[in-house]
């Protein structure tokens, strides 16, 4: 992982990050307008009604999809920067594992999820 993949990785966990906590705030948002419609007096059903009018099922599954994003990106990132440290600094699984305090087993996991760079022979 160059520096430069490694900035991009970053930046993809950045930009994932930000989008499920859009996605999460939009959700708790109408929760909490569902929540207010209630001490208010309205009933349970007109209260769920709304939501669920409202594109509440679809507010769920958004923030959820967007959470799965930042884990993938965060993922992504984790599996490059352990590859990095193999194939660039030298360093063996065991010691990656040590230190980012995972399991060896996890440590090759991750390494074995990055395609190895195709050679970069006269084409």
């Amino acid at each position: 992982m160059t520096e430069d993949s490694f900035a991009e990785a970053v930046e993809r966990v950045d930009e994932a990050g930000r989008q499920a906590c859009l996605a999460i705030e939009t959700a708790v948002c109408a929760l909490r307008d569902g929540r207010a419609a209630r001490d208010a007096g309205r009933s349970l059903i007109e209260v769920v009604d709304e939501l669920i009018g409202t594109g509440g099922r679809e507010t769920r599954l958004s923030a959820a999809d967007a959470f799965r994003e930042y884990e993938r990106a965060v993922a992504g990132l984790r599996a490059g920067v352990v590859r990095a440290l193999v194939d660039d600094e030298g360093l063996t699984l065991t010691a990656v594992a040590q230190r980012l305090k995972i399991s060896r087993q996890a440590a090759a996991r991750l390494y074995e999820s990055v395609p190895e760079p195709e050679d970069e022979g006269p084409g």
